[in-house]
């Protein structure tokens, strides 16, 4: 299956909300040591947002499913957080055609178009201990994938994300309120990159049961 259909798509933005709130805890418990302690709280307002939205809505093409989430993060997360999973979203949204599925090949441009405006947006980049340590190694995942099943496009992409979440721990970081703990963030994963490891997780784990 190298296509993923609008309705697939809609359950894996439903899974990953699930996840990042049932994850809501370690998230915040991170984000109090090494942030401002109010990652996972917003993270798990967002994503509730979104999930109410998708079990009230339909959507007949994938850019406009795309644009909803985006909107609804931003709208109900607020602050630096919701314009950055938000622009994740919508940032490659012109790499998806009006259509009600989209080729693996689509999807792997969306994503990293989503990436390069986070960058663009962010004034970041990867290895600054933020969300893109996650985003970045699994967007190049993507983008490598040579095969036509949507299942292992996914898991390598969350392999790659989950990969860099971990990584993060060994950075300093050099955005964010983190950036004032110096040398007292080593140790911890970054939570915007952990929280981008749980979406992928859900990406490829529901895509994976509705092969």
């Amino acid at each position: 299956m190298r296509t993923v259909d609008v309705s697939v798509m809609h359950e894996m933005f439903i899974s990953a909300a699930e996840c990042i709130i049932e994850k809501e805890p370690y998230l915040t418990e991170i984000d109090s040591i090494i942030g401002d302690g109010d990652h996972g709280t917003g993270m798990k307002r967002g994503f509730t947002a979104v999930k109410g939205m998708l079990e009230r809505n339909t959507y007949d093409s994938m850019p406009e499913l795309a644009k909803a989430v985006s909107i609804e993060l931003i709208r109900s997360m607020g602050g630096a957080s919701g314009v950055i999973f938000g622009t994740m979203f919508f940032g490659g949204i012109s790499r998806l055609t009006e259509d009600s599925k989209a080729d693996i090949s689509e999807l792997a441009d969306y994503f990293y178009e989503g990436e390069k405006a986070i960058e663009k947006r962010g004034k970041s980049s990867p290895r600054q201990k933020t969300m893109l340590d996650a985003l970045y190694p699994a967007v190049c995942a993507m983008k490598a994938y040579d095969g036509d099943d949507a299942a292992e496009f996914f898991e390598a992409a969350w392999r790659a994300a989950a990969a860099g979440a971990e990584e993060s721990r060994n950075l300093i970081s050099r955005k964010g309120r983190s950036s004032n703990f110096g040398d007292e963030c080593i140790g911890l994963p970054d939570p915007g990159a952990v929280s981008t490891s749980i979406l992928f997780e859900a990406f490829y784990n529901t895509v994976k049961q509705m092969k």
